[in-house]
């Protein structure tokens, strides 16, 4: 009887199956809180057509800036492009910069006199990156967005567009194309691209087979030549451009081609009335010509393939939210042990 019961024992204090075989959730990295914003950041009651007299009355423009906690490219803007001498001497003189928490419950109200929680302006907003900036002319009219993390460079050269109105009569990208000296050259080439003539039409009474993804870059481009060495180069990446239609514009050029829309133009036209700000630049179309998400500035592996991801797998038809998308994502792979990197 003693020794049945110190066998019953033993037994009882072994691990289960299912103790010895959990799996160990994957860990979380790359996360890079910012703890401090700048002091120079305006102070605002978060009354947004307050803010815009205030800011006319000085001759400035308004900067709504979108940032999350953790979010490492916020951290790099603020930790790069809003620590530059030259760029805080531009803000400082020429702008207003107002912080907005895309999941901030603070109360608002925005330049129509429309009531909002931090979280529901940035939906209305359709924000879907951060961090994501808006420039407001007098009358709050958004003259330029950007999606993403910009390079000190591109800054300087956007608040210069800004600041001298030049948005009055120019294009934010034809602006930005007169700046480049060298505009001769050949594209990255690859073979996932489709070649020319692209006539891209789809709609509702005639859907198209495949998803579509627009590249658009342009010639001697360096931030183009990374990403074809790197992102472009991944096995996940391919494969998960496999199931779609893949072409590859000269944002730059007079190609002619036909849009989603059925719409007759060229590519440096498309590029324009797309409102795309950044080389290269991904436009994601469903099988209906209905735009989906577009990669429109700096991104690296995770949230890159993360955005391919949301369409190929129809993620977007559960969740509207690219952010929370993710975070979804994030918690599947490390519920299976996978380590999540946001920043690789």
């Amino acid at each position: 009887m003693r020794l049945f019961i110190l066998v019953l024992s033993l037994f009882l204090l072994q691990p289960s199956f299912a103790e010895k075989h959990e799996t160990k959730q994957g860990e979380f990295l790359g996360a890079n809180p910012v703890e401090v914003l700048p002091d120079w950041f305006k102070t605002t009651f978060m009354d947004f057509s307050e803010d815009l007299e205030e800011a006319t009355d000085e001759n400035k423009h308004v900067m709504i800036y979108f940032h999350q906690n953790g979010c490492p490219y916020c951290a790099k803007l603020v930790e790069d492009n809003f620590s530059d001498e030259a760029i805080i001497a531009k803000l400082q003189k020429d702008f207003d910069v107002i912080e907005t928490n895309m999941w901030g419950d603070r109360d608002l109200v925005d330049w129509t006199g429309r009531e909002f929680s931090e979280k529901e302006f940035s939906a209305f907003m359709k924000v879907q990156f951060t961090p994501t900036t808006l420039f407001l002319n007098s009358k709050g009219d958004v003259v330029l967005r950007l999606n993403g993390y910009q390079s000190i460079d591109k800054m300087h050269a956007t608040l210069d567009y800004i600041s001298k109105k030049t948005y009055l009569n120019q294009s934010y990208a034809s602006y930005i194309n007169s700046l480049k000296k060298d505009k001769s050259g050949t594209l990255n080439t690859h073979p996932i691209f489709e070649s020319g003539p692209h006539m891209l039409s789809r709609s509702e009474q005639l859907p198209a087979q495949k998803y579509l993804a627009v590249f658009f870059e342009e010639p001697n481009c360096p931030e183009c030549d990374v990403f074809h060495q790197t992102l472009m180069q991944l096995d996940q990446t391919k494969d998960l451009f496999k199931s779609m239609q893949v072409i590859q514009l000269n944002a730059l050029s007079d190609e002619k081609l036909i849009t989603p829309s059925g719409e007759r133009t060229t590519a440096s036209q498309w590029y324009d009335d797309l409102k795309l700000t950044y080389k290269p630049a991904v436009v994601f179309f469903d099988k209906q010509g209905g735009e989906i998400i577009r990669k429109d500035a700096f991104f690296k592996e995770y949230h890159f393939t993360g955005i391919i991801e949301y369409v190929a797998t129809e993620g977007y038809k559960h969740q509207s939210n690219f952010q929370r998308y993710l975070e979804e994502r994030s918690d599947k792979l490390r519920a299976k042990g996978v380590t999540v990197d946001i920043w690789k």
